[in-house]
């Protein structure tokens, strides 16, 4: 392409001031809030599209994905483009989620594909209703990297295939604990009943035991399940969706998630994040809160889940949460303690309640 592109890129990667500097100032980025909606970032865009006649390079999705396939577009998304009105290119690409996972510290060799066409003109734009923007967007943008692998015949290789995967998958389909999982190498086992598997070249996984306890759930052994890491994500959120929906009165003093060593940091946009506290993170159905283990005296902080928005992940690990103008970060020191596990359970809490729209 003869001209610069300006990547929407998340403002959480630009709270360190030089790599601000560099992203912004050298590179040309365009900071964006995750998760929620942000005017300063359309604002941006449209000054440089219809102003200054630049190149603009966002992700619909507004996030990476953690099993190969697509996000749904942000409906925002179908707006912004019929607002512009100016010819949009469709980069696709193949190949980049085995190359190396969201969850995975590990690059592995493969090959990547990457297409360009020209999915929409302007004039195109002005005659379509929103509707068939966002489906045709939608319908574009569509992928399954795992099942493109296995058209392709193509391996990704690496002796550390299954590393890190925790983050990703926390809950153990063949007896249901959470936060049992681990890996190592290609390895991929619940430290709880001892069911684990063998992560493939292709994405798929090769089934070393069915661990110690009576069938979970029985198809999990079978083909959809050790295909792709799509199956047994779709698995692990109905299981999530279960378990919280139908907590008992008796067990919400207990939390159901909980992980320490943690810090907890708070900061605005891309503003530098100070340090709240380090201890403990504890999920309830209908909170969340932080304790301080080196004071114990002061009271823990505390945020009802319906006043949590945004929540999603950064980089690996790193759980960042919107209460009010402010965004809020936990760092773990245990670099496989999953973030995610407290995004997708908030997201699904805030689908029970209604109460708000799913976060990434």
């Amino acid at each position: 392409m003869p001209f610069p592109v300006h990547w929407v890129a998340s403002d959480g990667n630009m709270r360190n001031p030089i790599i601000r500097f560099m992203l912004i100032k050298l590179v040309g980025s365009i900071p964006k809030s995750k998760a929620i909606p942000d005017i300063e970032t359309v604002n941006w865009i449209v000054d440089l599209i219809s102003h200054k006649h630049g190149v603009v390079g966002m992700y619909p999705e507004g996030q990476s994905t953690w099993t190969g396939t697509s996000f749904p577009v942000y409906s925002s998304s179908a707006k912004l483009l019929r607002l512009l009105r100016v010819p949009v290119v469709l980069v696709k690409t193949n190949g980049g989620y085995l190359t190396k996972p969201r969850w995975s510290h590990v690059l592995r060799q493969g090959k990547v594909e990457i297409s360009f066409s020209l999915l929409f003109s302007p004039e195109q734009l002005g005659a379509m209703r929103l509707s068939t923007v966002d489906r045709l967007l939608n319908e574009a943008l569509s992928y399954d990297d795992s099942a493109w692998c296995k058209r392709k015949g193509i391996e990704f290789k690496s002796t550390k295939g299954a590393e890190s995967l925790e983050l990703a998958i926390y809950l153990c389909p063949r007896c249901g604990e959470r936060a049992s999982m681990h890996s190592q190498g290609n390895l991929f086992t619940c430290k709880q009943c001892g069911f684990a598997v063998e992560y493939q070249h292709d994405g798929s996984f090769l089934l070393h035991s069915q661990g110690d306890r009576e069938d979970y759930i029985p198809p999990f052994v079978e083909a959809p399940f050790l295909d792709s890491i799509v199956s047994w994500d779709s698995l692990q959120s109905r299981l999530l969706y279960q378990y919280l929906s139908g907590l008992k009165s008796a067990y919400l003093e207990a939390p159901f998630f909980l992980d320490e060593p943690i810090k907890l940091k708070r900061g605005k946009r891309m503003d530098h994040m100070e340090t709240l506290l380090n201890g403990r993170i504890e999920l309830y159905r209908d909170r969340l809160e932080f304790h301080n283990t080196r004071n114990t005296k002061l009271d823990p902080i505390v945020f009802p889940i319906e006043q949590i928005d945004g929540e999603g992940v950064l980089k690996w690990n790193y759980f960042e949460f919107y209460h009010g103008m402010n965004v809020y970060r936990v760092v773990f020191k245990d670099k496989r303690a999953s973030g995610r596990k407290y995004a997708d359970a908030i997201s699904v809490l805030h689908q029970i309640s209604k109460s708000h729209l799913p976060g990434r």
